[in-house]
């Protein structure tokens, strides 16, 4: 009886073995041939999921957000919803190893879709799901003291976030000497400034 393969955890593998290849030997290493040695695939193996370098890259991008949404999904929802919108926005940042190569392939891969088509489409989609996360988190700070000034202009306010939190965790990701408590203390600032203008 042919063995069954699990499709998912053998992407998931791939990926695993890109992050670890973009990491250790950058974006010029990243090639179907390397992530199969490092995966310890046949290439022709690895071509039958990802048939080119751009599927690849685009895979490892996509799953840079897919690994942040289930972060934010795993979260309970409490009865502080100040301190839940804290937490979440952590979860888009470079706090700790596995979130910092995160961050290190999303800037690398991202750096791509200025001149690579193929690539645009997986960045702005990561993108916008950062956005559609910061408008949605304020949207629930809107729905509490003294938070209820921002839902006029929600929009407008969760960009200004977006743009808040991708500056924070480039910060972070190009200064490995900050400590996060630096990131998150500058977090629970402009929040409290966003109440406070509210």
């Amino acid at each position: 009886m042919p063995r069954l393969i699990d499709h998912s955890a053998r992407e998931q593998a791939i990926a695993d073995a890109a992050w670890r290849v973009l990491a250790r030997d950058g974006i010029l290493a990243l090639s179907v041939r390397n992530v199969a040695d490092e995966a310890g695939l046949a290439t022709a193996s690895l071509r039958r999921s990802f048939p080119t370098q751009d599927a690849l890259r685009a895979y490892c991008l996509e799953l840079a957000g897919r690994r942040a949404q289930a972060r934010l999904d795993a979260l309970p929802v409490g009865t502080d919803v100040r301190r839940h919108v804290e937490q979440c926005l952590e979860q888009l940042l470079p706090l700790d190893s596995d979130r910092r190569t995160e961050m290190e392939v999303f800037l690398t891969l991202g750096a791509l879709a200025f001149t690579n088509p193929a690539m645009r489409a997986s960045f702005d989609t990561s993108h916008a799901l950062v956005g559609q996360a910061c408008e949605s988190l304020l949207g629930m700070l809107a729905a509490t003291p003294p938070y209820a000034g921002l839902l006029p202009q929600l929009a407008e306010h969760g960009r200004r976030l977006q743009v808040f939190i991708d500056g924070l965790g480039f910060h972070l990701a190009h200064n490995p000497e900050l400590p996060p408590s630096w990131a998150t203390q500058e977090l629970r600032r402009h929040l409290d400034a966003l109440g406070e203008a509210a």
